[in-house]
């Protein structure tokens, strides 16, 4: 019988430590190819925050980003499904055209949400982390963190940021990423995050009167990334055009 040698190819655009290990078992000796987590960050993505004091002061942001950009899809992450479920019901009272998506939905109910924001029969896709992987949508042109990406204790969870941002900015174009932060603890967590992924990008301060009081914690994040970070003030529409240039 004759011999033959088989070459076997593994692809992924991420793996988990299991499917490394699993790999490793069925492929002897292998030749590996990958970026470090840190190198997988986009330089075409900017990334910006801004300041508020609760769900409602960020929902405003929001809508006052809306009026002064073209915005031409949009996906928004929540912590949770009410909160999730919430946002989607004020966009949709704005006259927004909303998508909402969450974990508790059957397979087949996922699927077709997912395939009317592709076609662009809805523009904004409000989801949990449920979406966070492997949707690719060319004219999601901005990410918005409505929550920060925490783990089961309250850590950041950089992965999932970094697979929440890279929904925009595909496909050669470039994107927007919008990180809502309402405390200095989830300032605390954007400023890990930060640290983690070790790049200089300028973050973008949007700061109320009503929460100097966090403003001291955003001295930490300067000195990290050895930038000013700009203040801005989302009722001035003209400083929220700059974030689109």
């Amino acid at each position: 019988m004759k011999m033959t040698t088989v070459r076997s190819l593994k692809c992924g655009s991420t793996f988990e430590e299991s499917v490394w290990n699993f790999a490793q078992r069925i492929v002897p000796d292998p030749n590996i190819i990958k970026l470090k987590r840190e190198e997988e960050t986009l330089d075409t993505i900017k990334q910006y925050f801004v300041l508020c004091n609760s769900k409602e002061e960020k929902f405003q942001a929001l809508c006052n980003i809306y009026g002064a950009i073209t915005i031409a899809q949009a996906m928004i992450f929540c912590h949770t499904r009410k909160t999730a479920g919430w946002l989607a019901g004020e966009l949709s009272r704005e006259g927004h055209q909303v998508a909402l998506l969450s974990g508790e939905m059957q397979v087949e109910q996922r699927a077709a949400v997912i395939e009317r924001f592709r076609d662009g029969k809805e523009k904004v896709l409000v989801t949990t982390n449920v979406c966070a992987r492997g949707i690719d949508v060319e004219q999601v042109s901005v990410v918005i963190n409505f929550d920060l990406p925490v783990d089961k204790d309250g850590n950041p969870d950089n992965e999932t940021y970094l697979h929440r941002i890279g929904r925009t900015g595909r496909f050669g174009k470039r994107g927007l990423a919008i990180n809502m932060v309402d405390s200095k603890m989830s300032m605390n967590i954007l400023n890990r995050i930060q640290e983690h992924f070790s790049k200089s990008k300028q973050l973008l301060v949007h700061a109320l009167d009503r929460v100097s009081d966090l403003l001291p914690s955003c001295n930490v994040l300067s000195s990290s990334t050895d930038k000013k970070i700009e203040r801005l003030d989302t009722d001035d529409l003209d400083e929220i055009e700059k974030i689109a240039n």
